[in-house]
């Protein structure tokens, strides 16, 4: 009886220790399998960016083109909608936002470009150019937004604006500017200088120097703010604010404008001897077309020896003679010449 309970007993222990062996080899051959093939994680995205060479690109949406370009080196993402160009020389597509009518695109090149297709925008670096019909523009670096709505320049930004009714030719050096094609005005900002170049060759010249310019084409207007220099010929002016009608060239009216702290240096000549004439005044008005200058708000002028003062006084370029109106009196005062 007892041989047969032992019995039992050793096939019961027996079972168990081969149930435990071979659950223990079955974990022994799994051992290190995790290092022998690498966990199967999540699924990449296929590589999302393109490169082409000598390529023209074309964008459009609804279609309406937005951006044409010609590039020789250009990389594509079509996750982000960048699109990168090395020489890239292209133009943006306008148009009118209430009726949808194409206007005139812009014209661009550079060395380099990065435009973001879904919020239309293209920034543009190094020997920008920018073309329209009324506008040539360089810059090291330019930012075309809204759908070619406005363009921001800097750094060594040159300009050579046509203003159309006058066919005038404005040429403005600045550290930035900001033109907006639609309105056809531009700011500029940061050591401003430049010409007014008028369309006959014998027609003044007019250069200047200010800290703000703003150009105007459809009012034909110029407005300067801040340290205001003005020359023309022998005559320079200098006051804080300015303002160059550039329509009333050829008439009795203004052609242009000082304001606040005007001081003006004429340089003429006296029996073939130099003369330097000085005036100061809060305005001063320029009719180029009767070579007349208007100056008012206290002005004084001094001419040699002499000492003028009145109400309003004028004074006629390249000669000594000053017209000065009192508030009783109006008084022509000229040199005696032997």
């Amino acid at each position: 009886m007892k041989i047969r309970q032992y019995s039992i007993i050793f096939i019961f222990l027996s079972a168990c220790l081969g149930l435990g062996f071979l659950s223990y080899m079955g974990h022994f051959n799994q051992f290190g399998s995790e290092h022998a093939l690498p966990p199967k994680g999540p699924e990449h995205d296929a590589v999302d960016e393109s490169f082409f060479k000598n390529v023209n690109y074309y964008s459009v949406e609804n279609s309406r083109p937005f951006l044409e370009l010609e590039s020789i080196e250009l990389s594509i993402s079509s996750s982000d909608g960048v699109v990168i160009g090395f020489d890239p020389i292209g133009s943006i597509y306008r148009y009118e936002k209430e009726t949808d009518k194409a206007l005139e695109p812009v014209y661009f090149q550079a060395k380099n470009s990065r435009a973001l297709i879904k919020k239309k925008e293209i920034f543009l670096e190094n020997e920008v150019e920018i073309k329209m019909s009324n506008t040539n523009l360089r810059a090291q670096k330019v930012s075309i937004l809204s759908e070619g709505e406005i363009l921001y320049a800097n750094r060594d930004v040159k300009t050579l604006s046509t203003v159309e009714k006058t066919s005038d030719e404005i040429m403005v050096n600045s550290n930035r500017a900001t033109y907006r094609p639609k309105l056809q005005t531009i700011e500029y900002q940061g050591s401003v200088n430049g010409v007014i170049k008028r369309k006959r060759v014998y027609e003044e010249n007019i250069s200047f120097k200010t800290d703000l310019l703003t150009l105007n084409a459809p009012k034909s207007l110029v407005e300067m703010k801040g340290n205001v220099a003005f020359k023309k010929d022998n005559l320079e002016a200098f006051a804080n604010r300015g303002e160059v009608f550039l329509e009333n060239y050829n008439k009795r009216l203004k052609y242009y404008a000082l304001y606040d702290d005007v001081r003006l240096q004429e340089r003429l000549l006296n029996d073939g001897k130099p003369l330097v004439r000085k005036a100061f005044a809060e305005k001063l008005e320029g009719l180029i077309s009767e070579k007349k200058i208007i100056l008012t708000g206290l002005p004084k002028v001094f001419q040699e020896r002499d000492v003028i003062k009145g109400n309003r006084i004028t004074i006629r370029e390249n000669v000594e003679t000053v017209e000065v109106d009192d508030a009783n009196t109006n008084i022509t005062l000229e040199k005696d010449k032997d």
